[in-house]
Order: C-alpha cells, then sequence, then structure tokens
C-alpha cells in the first residue's frame, strides 16, 4: 500500500521551461538546477527563500559543484566549468562533439566524485550513451539510449539506478567504487503508461528511490524491492527531477512548463517545489576536477 503525500509547496517561483538537475551543495548550503530550454543555471537559498540565475549559450543538462569552488556545467557537446556566477567558462572535456544532434542530459557524481551523465537526441531516437569520466577521460557504459536520465546509488554504494526514459522503467546494476565501469544494467523496475513517463531521481538512507514522472504529476518512491511504497501528489503534470538537501528530510522537486502534451499548463508549473517526505537522502559528491585540464 502507497503513502499519498500531498503537502508539498512551491520554493521558489523560477517558471522554467525545463527545470531540471536539482543537486545540494553542502558547502554552500544552496540548491543548484538548470532550465535547459531556457538556458539558465538557478541557486537556492531555502534559508532566505531567495535565488540567483546566470544565462548560458549553451543547453545546460545538469550542474554540479565541484571540489575546486567552481561548478561542473554538463552541456550540448561536453562538460565545462565556471565560477558561481556563470563567468570564466572553459572547456573540460568533449563529449559526442560530432554528433551535433545531440546534447548531453542528466549526470551525477559518484561517491568519488567520479562522473556518471549521459546524452540524448530528439527524444525518440536512441542515438545517445551513458558515460563514465573521471581523470580527463570518459568510458562508454551504455550505447543505443534514447532519453539518458536520472542517477542514483544505494547508501553503501553497491547498486546503481539508472534511467533511459524511453524504456519506461529503472534499470539496476551491481556498483563497485574499485571497478566503476564494470556494470551489467538489468530491469529492476518497470512502469504502466498511466504513470507518465520517470525522468530524474534520487535515492534515501532506507533503501528507497525517489522518482519523478513528466507528464504524471508525481513523485513515486519505490522501495529496495521494487515495491511502490509512497506517492507524492504534485498541483502540476510535468515533473522532472528531484534531489534531497543534505542531512534533512527535505526533497526538493523540479518540474517544466512546456506545453508538449497539448495540455493546459497550470501557473506552477516550472516552479520549484519542495516536501518534507520524513526519511534523509543519500549524500551526493562534489566532482572531482583531478586530472582534467581546462
Amino acid at each position: 500500500m502507497s503513502v499519498s503525500l500531498k503537502n508539498v509547496e512551491v520554493a521558489a517561483e523560477v517558471r522554467c521551461q525545463l527545470g531540471e538537475g536539482p543537486v545540494w551543495d553542502t558547502d554552500r548550503s544552496r540548491l543548484y538546477f538548470v532550465d535547459i530550454f531556457g538556458k539558465k543555471v538557478f541557486s537556492f537559498d531555502p534559508t532566505s527563500k531567495t535565488f540567483d540565475s546566470f544565462s548560458t549559450e549553451l543547453s545546460p543538462g545538469a550542474v554540479i559543484p565541484t571540489n575546486e569552488a567552481n561548478l561542473l556545467l554538463a552541456m550540448n557537446d561536453g562538460l565545462y566549468i565556471s565560477d558561481y556566477r556563470g563567468q570564466n567558462l572553459k572547456k573540460l572535456l568533449e563529449i559526442e562533439a560530432d554528433i551535433q544532434s545531440n546534447r548531453m542530459n542528466d549526470a551525477k557524481c559518484d561517491a568519488l566524485g567520479r562522473l556518471l551523465g549521459g546524452t540524448m537526441g530528439d527524444g525518440n531516437s536512441p542515438t545517445g550513451s551513458f558515460y563514465f569520466i573521471s581523470s580527463g577521460k570518459y568510458t562508454r557504459l551504455r550505447k543505443g539510449v534514447t532519453v539518458s536520465n536520472g542517477i542514483a546509488w544505494s547508501l553503501d554504494n553497491k547498486i546503481i539506478y539508472y534511467i533511459d526514459s524511453a524504456l519506461k522503467s529503472v534499470l539496476s546494476s551491481n556498483y563497485s567504487l574499485d571497478s566503476p565501469t564494470e556494470v551489467n544494467f538489468e530491469t529492476f523496475v518497470e512502469f504502466p503508461s498511466s504513470y507518465g513517463i520517470p525522468d530524474g531521481m534520487c535515492s534515501d538512507r532506507e533503501g528507497g528511490i525517489w522518482i519523478s514522472f513528466f507528464g504524471g504529476a508525481a513523485v513515486r518512491r519505490f522501495s529496495k524491492n521494487g515495491q511502490l511504497t509512497h506517492t507524492i501528489e504534485m498541483p502540476v503534470n510535468q515533473i522532472t527531477s528531484c534531489a534531497f538537501q543534505s542531512g534533512t528530510s527535505n526533497l526538493f522537486i523540479t518540474t517544466a512548463s512546456l506545453d508538449i502534451e497539448g495540455k493546459a499548463i497550470s501557473p506552477l508549473a516550472g516552479n520549484l517545489f519542495c516536501i518534507d517526505v520524513g526519511m534523509e537522502g543519500v549524500p551526493v559528491s562534489k566532482f572531482d576536477l583531478t586530472g582534467f585540464k581546462a
């Protein structure tokens, strides 16, 4: 039996076209996230309830704080770094620069600060891939990806979860911090079409994963056994991703305001939401720039 959570609140009225990739920066006590089609990077301070943003020329699929007090941006043709204001932008690593129809999408760091992230094309064709990125190099873990999306790990780092949205499922594999490229993904849980499209996700300390459903007006939690345990009922339809505020049970949720399905868009669509779900999330790591030359 699933617990229904309805007390979600608007945290910031940002009205993103395609809000995505929330990540908590413990050192600065801020949440970072992006508007992919709006070409913006946001930072939100939940204490003062204020946010800042800067614009990018390319489409940012993800933003991640680094271990050198700056930001990693996953954009169309690869990885970039900038300061917290979006200045001093430098390309760090090219990824699929020869496939101009592809762009970087969701990305996240493992416990040792290595990046895992993927690419996508038009959202209908399997032209993308999923990569492991560390020490200035990248390794393809999976090819034939249509929409590379959510990534999460179990608390002990022994399981990795991954979403290719087109598969309408979550994949999982054993994961070793010593041998991170040795993965073998299998279906963990499949979803009915009525749920919407699985998008971004995160994990909690109790072994569950929280999945955002685009077009499904909900975030759903599944146990380590693949059972639905919680459903967050959202006041908007296009839910894109979610992330915990470290050390708390506050779950931040990004949304979109794109009228993709021809439906009426809520005035709340595209905003950042927050809800206390009663359990803490798995800590996330900064990107380790060791071995990279910008």
